[in-house]
């Protein structure tokens, strides 16, 4: 082990507290240093964003019974009854919906009224879609059953006339 002096144990003390100091400097203007003057914002603009901001939360708040009602009523959906007056108020809520995104279509937050409404759009299709299935479904089955009622029925008369 190398032994220093009191004198090299300065030294490199020394020498080393500035290494620190230097690199810590530096690392502290990279870190903190405001680079750009872009950032700053007038008054005015950031009084225009907020504004913009509450117009925003004011619409959502206007809307939010809209698209709650519309939701319910599409749930409550049977497409089985032939009412075309509640298959013309989903449709006619549906573009409500839509209506908000064009109040302001350049504003990107509007968008949510247009992937809300194409949300209920497929909700309702798929609604009337997959009830007409169930019923198609329910529809083949009974004619399956019958089908194999009939095939006894002859199984039985085909069986019965050989016997004799």
């Amino acid at each position: 082990m190398l032994k220093f002096s009191l004198k090299e144990r300065r030294e490199k003390f020394l020498l080393f507290l500035g290494m620190f100091l230097i690199t810590s400097s530096i690392l502290c203007t990279a870190m903190f240093y405001n680079y750009e003057d872009g950032i700053t914002i007038s008054k005015a603009e950031y009084s225009k964003k907020i504004a913009e901001e509450e117009d925003f939360e004011a619409v959502v708040t206007q809307a939010l019974p809209t698209v709650d009602t519309t939701y319910t009523h599409i749930v409550k959906f049977n497409p089985n009854v032939q009412a075309l007056f509640l298959d013309n108020d989903i449709k006619n809520a549906i573009g409500a919906i839509r209506s908000y995104y064009n109040r302001r279509p350049y504003d990107s937050r509007y968008k949510c009224f247009i992937h809300a409404s194409k949300l209920y759009e497929n909700l309702f299709y798929d609604k009337r879609e997959l009830t007409g299935n169930y019923s198609d479904i329910s529809r083949l089955n009974k004619l399956l059953d019958d089908c194999k009622l009939s095939t006894r029925q002859l199984q039985q008369s085909i069986g019965a006339g050989g016997r004799r």
